[in-house]
This record gives structure tokens, C-alpha cells and sequence, in this order.
């Protein structure tokens, strides 16, 4: 007999599980891989680490802050700003305000108009003087409205905000909620983009690390969950039923789903009233014998889908030496909103990749293939976004004892990730001390 089960060891689960340790419970926390992590994973290949998408982390998270050791990390920072690829040479979008002398180049930049620099300096304002809970409490809009109404033109919504937040959303239509685009704009004016040295998996390691012995369980498939009087039994693959007070679904949307519809009488909540859309994404890894940049700079596509179907690159060797054995480099190419299914797909879509990166370097012709991510459950589309408002605990009288976390119930980001994993152990410590 345990007192909770938290089934799922991504994020959610992962810091679910450790916050309930801490408040003296006896956890099982049961993942179906063969390691913790969910989607932020990293696999090495040929001495290169490959994490499966590009991710990256923000520093000025709250819940980050709070959840993880990010000296323990060793945290490699990415260039504020980017290099935006349009008319046939890269433009350096800079923040002024942390590189001034590079601001005033930039100010004369004819890629976009003065006007719309001045707007991107008001917008930094405008959110970096309210709080998170502040901006969440805003109109909410789609993003491309609100940049719409705030006058900003086509241009640079073209050349920046679309390749930009939309590799942050991964929609290309800024149809992402207002909120979540003034929150996320917040967190890069606030804090520093940035990996761990060894790659985003060691964000889960350094979290399954403060776990009890024992307590992580992986390989392990759970089948159902049934009700026994004032327990529940959950269904292990291969081996009996586990006994436990409470249980905690840290999985994917659909998985939540599946389980619980094998509990007769549970209510979803609301979050989970109607499955989510969730948007797509496709990330190749290259190797090559020399960097095309000498920084660790976001490479953007500032010319729209019909120039290509790159989105954004990053040289991940330039961010941390460890991406890539001694005199190689990794670098990365995602495409936004393409996740195929089939391996024929997949070889066409790096040929076009690989064609279109051939207008931004002569070299990417003789960049070595290492593989391809396509994530199709990649993040939720965030339409409507709140701050520390969602309820994670199941209602129906069979579901008593039940919770769920995972991002798709907070904001599609590790911030969300740990903030809806923090709540659900609150929720379920609670239940279980009213029920002593």
C-alpha cells in the first residue's frame, strides 16, 4: 500500500512526485519509458546529444526557479535576440536594453520600420511592469490581434514575431492566446534563454534525483485503475495491482483520458472537457566540420513558409561544447507545424529542409544527416491561458482521490509543466490529511 501513485514521470509527474515526498508520503511514481522525462528527452548519436526537439529553457520561469538547481545544471545562455534571414543576408534583431551598443546599429536596420522598434520597447515596458498574475487577468485576444491593434505592421510580424513565437507555440498563425504571448515576453525580457550542458534531459534527471530509491519505477505500463472501497487498484502490466489512497495522472491528455474511462462515473474537468488541439513540429540534426556562425544566436526565417520550410536553426554546439564531439559541430533545423507519419514524408521534407538551408549557407550541402524528430503531440494550443486557476482534482464519486497535472491544464511550457505538478501535490496532500 502507498499513499499516492503519480503515474507519468515527465515534468508534471516528476515534480509532483518530489513535492509530495517532501511532505512525508510514500509515492510510486510509474512511467511507461524506459527513462523519466516525457517529452524532454536527449539521445546520443555518435557522441552528439540530440534532444527530441529543440527546447530550451527559461530562466526567469518562477516555477523553474523554485523546482530546479540551475547551478547543478549548468546552465548555457543563448544570445538575447536572433539573426533573421530575409532580402539574402541575416539582420540582428538585439535587445537595446541589454546590448545598447549593438541597439543603436540596429535602430538603423532598414528591415524593420523605427516605428515598429519603438512598439517592441513600449510592449517590453508594458509587460515587464506587471506581474504574471497581472497580465493573465488582461483581454484576452489571439496574439496576432493583439500586435495588430498595438500597430505593428505586417513586416515585422513577418520577419520576427511569426518565426519567433511561432517556434515558441508552434502554430505559424499567432493564434495563441495574448496572455500567454505578454507572459512569455516577459520571461525573455526578464531572464536568459538557455540548455544544460549535458542537454534538457538532464532537467528530468536533476528532478528524479531527489526522489526516495525506489520511488521511480520505470518500464512499468499501467493498464487501468479500478476502485476498491476507500483504495484504488491500478493495473500494472505484468505484474499485480498496486494499492493505493490517491492517485495522480501526470500523462498525456489522451492517456488521462484513457484511464479515466476506466474508472464508471468520473467527471473530466473542465480542462478536459474537450480534447486539446495540440500543434506540431519537425526538428533534424546535422553534423558538420566547422560552425556556419561564431555565437550561440537563434537563426530565423524572416521570409515566410514560401521561402522554405525551416523555421529557425541553432548551432547547439555554439551553445554548449557538449551537444557535439571534439572538432564537430550540432546543428539543429525545425520546421513548425509538420510532423509526418511516414518515412517516405520524412526523407522529402529533409531534402526541402536541406534546400532551403542552402540558400542561408553554401555549406549545409556537405552537412551530415543524424536524425529527425517528428513530434506530433508536440504542445497544446494554447487559446486561452490563466494563472494559477485550473482545478486538478477528477470529480464523480468513483474519482474521490483522483488528480491530474501536466501542461495542457496550466501554460504549454515547462513553466506550466512544474506549476500544474506543484498543484496537483497540493491538492492531493490536502485530501489525504482531511482523510486521516
Amino acid at each position: 500500500m502507498k499513499d499516492v501513485a503519480v503515474i507519468g514521470a515527465g515534468l508534471a509527474g516528476l515534480n509532483c512526485a518530489v513535492r509530495l515526498e517532501n511532505e512525508g508520503l510514500d509515492v510510486a511514481l510509474l512511467e511507461a519509458a524506459d527513462a523519466p522525462g516525457g517529452r524532454v528527452r536527449t539521445d546520443v548519436v555518435d557522441g552528439f546529444r540530440l534532444d527530441r526537439g529543440f527546447q530550451v529553457l527559461l530562466t526567469a520561469y518562477p516555477e523553474a526557479q523554485a523546482a530546479l538547481d540551475y547551478e547543478g545544471l549548468a546552465l548555457k545562455k543563448i544570445t538575447p535576440g536572433a539573426l533573421v534571414w530575409h532580402a539574402g543576408r541575416f539582420h540582428r534583431f538585439v535587445d537595446p536594453f541589454r546590448e545598447p551598443v549593438a541597439g543603436l546599429k540596429f535602430a538603423f536596420d532598414p528591415i524593420v520600420s523605427f516605428a515598429d522598434k519603438l512598439r517592441v520597447a513600449r510592449l517590453r515596458r508594458s509587460v515587464c511592469r506587471s506581474t504574471p498574475a497581472d497580465l493573465f487577468e488582461r483581454e484576452e485576444i489571439t496574439t496576432a490581434t493583439s500586435l495588430a491593434r498595438q500597430g505593428f505592421s505586417p513586416a515585422i510580424l513577418e520577419r520576427f514575431f511569426t518565426p519567433f513565437f511561432g517556434g515558441v507555440f508552434l502554430e505559424s498563425e499567432l493564434r495563441t492566446s495574448s496572455r500567454y504571448f505578454e507572459f512569455l515576453f516577459r520571461m525573455f525580457a526578464k531572464g536568459d534563454v538557455a540548455v544544460p550542458r549535458e542537454g534538457m534531459e538532464a532537467i528530468p534527471r536533476q528532478l528524479a534525483g531527489k526522489l526516495r530509491p525506489g520511488t521511480l519505477v520505470t518500464n512499468t505500463v499501467v493498464k487501468a485503475l479500478r476502485r476498491e472501497k476507500l483504495v484504488f487498484a491500478i493495473d500494472v502490466d505484468g505484474t499485480g495491482p498496486l494499492r493505493v489512497r490517491a492517485v495522480v495522472l501526470a500523462t498525456p491528455e489522451p492517456e488521462t483520458r484513457r484511464l479515466l474511462q476506466s474508472l464508471p462515473g468520473a467527471t473530466p474537468t473542465k480542462a478536459l472537457a474537450k480534447p486539446r488541439t495540440w500543434n506540431r513540429t519537425t526538428t533534424f540534426y546535422y553534423a558538420a566540420d566547422r560552425s556556419p556562425v561564431d555565437e550561440p544566436i537563434l537563426m530565423l526565417n524572416g521570409e515566410g513558409r514560401a521561402a522554405g520550410p525551416v523555421n529557425h536553426l541553432m548551432v547547439m554546439s555554439q551553445v554548449s561544447s557538449a551537444y557535439a564531439p571534439a572538432g564537430a559541430h550540432l546543428i539543429s533545423a525545425s520546421v513548425v507545424g509538420e510532423a509526418p507519419h511516414a518515412d517516405a514524408a520524412m526523407v522529402k521534407l529533409e531534402q526541402d529542409v536541406r534546400g532551403h538551408l542552402h540558400q542561408w549557407f553554401a555549406e549545409a550541402r556537405e552537412w551530415k544527416p543524424l536524425g529527425g524528430f517528428p513530434v506530433q503531440y508536440a504542445v497544446p494550443m494554447q487559446r486561452a491561458a490563466e494563472w494559477e486557476k485550473s482545478n486538478n482534482s477528477v470529480s464523480g464519486k468513483s474519482a474521490a482521490g483522483i488528480f491530474a497535472c501536466g501542461d495542457f491544464l496550466e501554460t504549454a511550457s515547462i513553466q506550466g509543466a512544474l506549476a500544474s505538478g506543484r498543484r496537483a501535490a497540493s491538492a492531493a496532500s490536502a485530501a489525504l490529511k482531511r482523510s486521516y
